[in-house]
């Protein structure tokens, strides 16, 4: 598919060097629509009186960045849909989530080449401003509309629509949610288990599916959602949403180990060690023989620098398991570590 060269394309940036060179880049590839801004403010307002068709922005800008430009450009319904490509220097794990869960198109890294620049406009060319798509996001605003009336047969109607043109993981989630209403379970969470595929880390629809189970009275099932749905909101450092999940799981079952160890977990990164420790302990009254608990509790209590309790969980998980090469290693560097200290008390070198 041929990229069409006319679309208007808005650099967005203080940094000259970033500037001139997307620029260079743009040319080398013929686009010759190009404007550009040096910051987030003169952006917006750029963007509501010339609407590009993307909008290329640095992440790190003073006042309005590139992250709270995108969230801007996606609250407002006349320009939620124009594509953002957010450039930066350097990215965690934790941006790239925090920017997808924004609505980011593409991000690109600084050392990104003109072919790499190239490959990013295809996609949102050929996914996102293809006359089929727009098709689609037309449906989908009627279909969401409908949804918000409780007009249940009209928004099926415009999902069904939809489904037609593209697999779209958030259309099978309104489609189970508006299944989950009129009581029709099976086909739910058939369409719930569909959004699942599509976008495996839908914490939502997990969720939904364990909400399903709960009302036939499957609560297995309903954990095993739940336990999935938390353990995606954990790994997005999402802790609040983590933590009520968990709590739900421990209603239904309080003796569910694996909760109190992802629990504590998440009061482990949130500095909440006694709660942390607690849990830790609730795990091994349920079972003593858990050497990751053990393990982990160790870590806790590391991470407040009581040594000897750490060495002492440590200990117990090896007991139980001699082939623990991590507890192995920890007890290791306990031991190192208190080598390097006692020879600085002495003096010995």
């Amino acid at each position: 598919m041929a990229i069409p060269l006319d679309i208007k394309i808005l650099i967005v940036g203080p940094d000259f060097i970033y500037r001139k060179n997307i620029r260079g880049m743009l040319e080398m590839l013929g686009f010759t629509n190009v404007e550009e801004t040096l910051d987030g403010t003169s952006a917006w307002e750029s963007i509501k009186s010339s609407e590009p068709d993307i909008v290329i922005a640095q992440w790190e800008m003073p006042e309005m960045n590139g992250m709270a430009l995108l969230k801007l450009i996606r609250r407002d319904p006349d320009f939620s849909e124009i594509p953002v490509i957010l450039w930066t220097i350097q990215i965690t794990k934790a941006d790239v989530i925090q920017a997808g869960e924004a609505g980011v198109n593409s991000i690109l890294l600084e050392s990104a080449t003109v072919e790499h620049l190239e490959r990013k406009i295809r996609i949102i060319m050929e996914f996102e401003l293809s006359q089929n798509t727009r098709e689609a996001k037309a449906h989908m605003t009627k279909g969401d509309m409908h949804l918000q009336e409780k007009s249940y047969a009209k928004a099926l109607g415009e999902y069904q629509k939809v489904l037609e043109i593209i697999e779209s993981a958030e259309v099978y989630y309104n489609i189970g949610y508006i299944k989950t209403a009129k009581g029709e379970y099976d086909e739910a969470l058939a369409a719930f288990r569909k959004a699942t595929q599509i976008n495996q880390m839908f914490a939502k629809a997990y969720q939904a599916m364990a909400a399903v189970y709960l009302k036939i009275d499957n609560k297995d099932m309903a954990q095993k959602y739940l336990q999935m749905a938390g353990n995606i909101f954990l790994e997005r450092e999402m802790h609040e949403s983590a933590e009520s999940i968990f709590n739900m799981i421990l209603k239904i079952n309080p003796e569910t180990i694996n909760v109190y160890n992802s629990l504590a977990i998440l009061y482990r990164r949130q500095n909440r060690f006694k709660e942390a420790v607690s849990l830790y302990e609730k795990a091994i009254k349920i079972n003593p023989k858990d050497e990751n608990v053990l393990f982990n509790m160790g870590r806790a209590y590391l991470d407040h620098k009581n040594i000897q309790m750490a060495k002492h969980c440590f200990q117990k998980a090896l007991k139980i398991n001699p082939h623990f090469d991590i507890a192995k290693a920890m007890l290791k560097a306990i031991e190192s570590t208190k080598r390097v200290d006692q020879s600085d008390i002495t003096g010995i070198s």
